[in-house]
């Protein structure tokens, strides 16, 4: 004997005029499947955005190689060979 269907007796009871109960007409039902598509997607996230990281490191790690480490760099901001900066006029 089969039972009947959550369907079925949600129709039966519109078919009637009569309430149809809230666990037949629930959208999403109570389970550890959600959760886990929750988490596989998650971790699938996870692991493609480590991917990505690794693979665009060696890319950003190039697009500067002057490091600051050269005496040109230290130049541009070294006061000691330029013109003293000019002083407010008093008011």
């Amino acid at each position: 004997m089969t039972h009947p269907s959550p369907h079925d007796k949600a129709a039966d009871a519109v078919h009637e005029g009569r309430p149809v109960e809230a666990q037949y007409v629930r959208g999403g039902g109570k389970g550890r499947r959600i959760l886990t598509i929750l988490v596989v997607s998650l971790a699938a996230v996870a692991v493609l955005l480590l991917g990505m990281w690794f693979v665009s490191q060696g890319g950003f790690a190039e697009t500067n190689p002057n490091t600051g480490a050269q005496a040109v760099d230290v130049e541009a901001f070294d006061n000691t060979g330029a013109a003293p900066a000019p002083t407010p006029a008093p008011q």
